[in-house]
């Protein structure tokens, strides 16, 4: 089963028409803004992944920076650049410079590197001629030679062009942790202002995270304006396999949870026979009609929480395992408060005022916090955790970015003090503040992925059952009681990977339920062919709506204003054109196109030009919304 859409912080649904989708975009928008403003929100921020990530650095990083510094050292790169002594001449030095700088517009990188050098002999005082000399060596490969010339420059007047350039080499070497610290130093030295130097930080640590997880496969992450994404590292064929993602932490919606058990860690459905048919009808089939159930019934066997008996799970690995990662904090038998949680969730009641507004479970927040708890006490922390403790246990969710506008928790202050009470009264106390409660929900908001088992006990039993069925009463009787399909086993997961994939209303891949390790995972495949970096995009959102529900929405629940390429090729109604935004007289609206009915042209002309501009590779028939 393809699960198309991310989970948001929005009440988006597949099925039917909510009251936004049928408001204009400027309804919308007002809507959408006063529900900001009656919260205290700043509906102005404005979305900047290089300033949203962080450069701190991660704990260990100093005893890898050792590491990394023996092995520069092993491989003679901090030994003293070789320069033959010359007479000092500046005005030569100058000319042999520009000189070199031509040469290397032009592309003669290997003679403007003798020129380069022959300028720094000639004026050895001159830190451009350092830095312009590492450039020219680091176009060239000669990494070595590069950051020699970087070294060479004291460390306390050496600019900021040789922190970049010394940062790229390390990098370029795999030396990641001395990388970031050159160009955390650079990017320091200019108050934050280098665009460059902060794009190289967060580039140099996305090859330090992301490169292992993307080892053997067609995929490789970069790091763009809007943050990481995935691309392509080959031609890939429609219908490829991309790679395969399992959940960080996950939890199994309310609803779903409510509808068809699965065992709480992994996600395995754990429907049996008299769950799926009721337990009164199943009393009340005579025993042959039983029999014939449970012939095709696979069999199922949940492992509950001995002590709580509140959470299920397939085996006695999955519940051990869960134990703990978070449950030891939150089992109600352990810690009472989370009692509460529980019954929130077993009731559904998300229209309580104040209490929850989000399709996913809160359960994923507060397993996050519980997973932090137990890695703070693997660490073996004695007294208060330090604050370098609390570093290292919260590692495994930094990389997952959140954004959205501040004062949001205040329309759920219900949740926010059952999530304080069960974290004091946890063994170690976590503090949940406005501001924790409310980065860890933007943090799940902006990256949960909804996802299930490929294949329910409920699609074994009725392939089973077709199998084996024979004509008599029994069997009819059986046939007859079926109630359709179940409701989808869904959870909510937080996935390294996967959550890297950009938003397009025109995506190129589809997520897929399926197996990772004989456990539910994703698995994200290539909806048509795509190119050798290329970029990879999921969709957050039902994109069968019309343009300005898919931006509102996606405003409303990213914070950013949607441009792919489909939404730059339609149009919003027909009292505007598509193409050059030229104003249709009230009583003339403006063609539609016949094919996909999502943009307006005033004349053929701008329809040809739209065509060719790019409408012509976004234009089907869309599902009506």
């Amino acid at each position: 089963m393809a699960t198309e859409t991310k989970m948001s912080n929005g009440d988006v649904k597949k099925g039917g028409k909510s009251a936004e989708e049928t408001m204009s975009m400027s309804e919308l928008l007002e809507k959408f803004k006063s529900e900001l403003e009656s919260a205290g929100q700043d509906d102005n921020a404005e979305f900047n992944a290089l300033r949203l990530c962080s450069q701190d650095p991660y704990p260990g990083d100093a005893e890898k920076a050792e590491e990394e510094e023996a092995w520069l050292q092993e491989h003679s790169y901090t030994d003293p650049a070789w320069m033959m002594e010359r007479e000092r001449d500046p005005t030569a030095a100058a000319m042999e410079a520009e000189v070199a700088q031509v040469l290397r517009d032009t592309g003669s990188h290997e003679k403007a590197l003798e020129h380069f050098t022959l300028a720094l002999e000639l004026d050895p005082g001159v830190l451009d001629y350092w830095a312009l000399r590492a450039q020219a060596n680091f176009t060239m490969k000669n990494y070595r030679e590069a950051f020699r010339d970087c070294i060479s420059v004291h460390k306390d007047i050496r600019p900021v062009a040789m922190w970049k350039i010394g940062g790229r080499v390390l990098s370029s070497l795999g030396q990641y942790v001395l990388s970031e610290v050159w160009l955390r130093r650079a990017s320091r030295l200019t108050e934050g202002n280098d665009y460059e130097a902060l794009l190289l930080f967060q580039q140099t640590r996305i090859h330090r995270f992301y490169d292992p997880l993307t080892e053997g496969t067609s995929v490789q992450v970069r790091f763009t304006k809007y943050g990481r994404a995935v691309f392509c590292s080959e031609d890939v064929e429609e219908g490829q396999e991309l790679f395969r993602d399992t959940p960080v932490i996950s939890a199994q919606t309310d609803d779903s949870a409510r509808a068809h058990p699965a065992c709480s860690h992994c996600a395995v459905s754990l429907l049996t026979a008299e769950d799926y048919f009721g337990l009164d009808t199943f009393r009340k089939m005579n025993k042959a009609q039983k029999a014939i159930i449970k012939k095709a019934w696979p069999k199922v066997t949940s492992y509950p929480c001995p002590h709580c008996k509140r959470e299920k799970y397939c085996s006695l690995e999955c519940r051990t395992h869960a134990w703990r990662q978070h449950h030891c904090h939150l089992c109600p038998s352990i810690n009472p408060p989370a009692a509460k949680l529980y019954d929130f969730c077993a009731k559904g009641t998300t229209q309580e005022k104040g209490m929850w507004n989000s399709m996913f479970s809160p359960m994923i927040m507060a397993r996050i916090w519980a997973n932090i708890l137990t890695r703070v006490k693997e660490l073996g922390v004695k007294g208060e955790p330090t604050k370098d403790d609390w570093a290292r246990a919260k590692e495994p969710y930094r990389r997952f970015l959140g954004f959205g506008v501040s004062g949001f928790v205040k329309q759920i202050p219900k949740m926010l003090k059952i999530m304080q009470a069960i974290f004091q009264n946890t063994e170690i106390k976590y503090k949940i503040d406005e501001l924790e409660f409310e980065r860890r929900y933007y943090q799940v908001a902006c990256n949960v992925q909804s996802f299930g088992p490929p294949c329910v006990t409920w699609h074994e039993f009725v392939a089973e059952f077709h199998r084996t069925s024979r004509p008599g009463e029994n069997h009819r009787r059986v046939a007859q009681e079926m109630r359709g399909e179940p409701k989808d086993v869904t959870f909510g997961g937080l996935y390294a990977l996967q959550s890297s994939l950009n938003h397009s209303c025109d995506k190129n891949v589809d997520v897929m339920d399926g197996m990772v390790d004989g456990k539910p995972g994703v698995v994200i495949r290539a909806k048509q062919g795509i190119k050798k970096g290329g970029e990879l995009y999921t969709t957050y959102i039902d994109t069968s709506m019309q343009r300005p529900q898919r931006r509102a929405w996606l405003y409303r629940a990213y914070h950013f204003w949607c441009e792919c390429e489909r939404c730059k090729f339609e149009g919003d109604d027909c009292s505007i054109c598509t193409q050059c935004e030229k104003k249709a007289p009230k009583d003339e609206p403006f063609s539609v196109c016949s094919r996909c009915h999502r943009a307006w042209y005033c004349t053929p002309k701008c329809q040809k030009v739209a065509w060719k501009a790019g409408h012509k590779k976004i234009c089907k028939a869309w599902p009506s919304t």
